[in-house]
């Protein structure tokens, strides 16, 4: 994987959320990470969501996010099932995705 593939994907919190939540879990559902990343937003804005803000969310994760995070290797995506798995990744790429949630600051997270 090209180093500027790492940077592209770590351009959106939502991306950025996405591969930590799944570095840490190990595997993830579709509908998990729309929960988990829905659940992140309303965290660090201060902000309620509806259904149809998660909704919303997670049509960008089935139509943007996944699959550009599938098509640069970083994780495994199977749009049948809905089945997220870390692919696997050099120790400092893991390292680069932890240390960008923790410049987010513990507020954010």
């Amino acid at each position: 994987m090209a180093r500027r593939d790492l940077y592209d994907a770590l351009a959106t919190s939502h991306r950025r959320r996405l591969l930590y939540h799944v570095l840490e879990t190990g595997e993830s559902t579709v509908e998990e990470l729309a929960t988990v990343l829905s659940g992140w937003e309303v965290a660090t804005t201060d902000t309620m969501h509806t259904g149809e803000d998660r909704s919303k969310l997670r049509l960008h994760l089935v139509h943007n996010h996944l699959p550009r995070l599938a098509d640069r290797g970083l994780i495994l995506y199977d749009p049948e099932t809905g089945s997220v798995e870390l692919a696997s990744l050099h120790p400092m790429d893991a390292e680069m995705i932890r240390r960008t949630i923790e410049i987010e600051g513990p507020d954010d997270r």
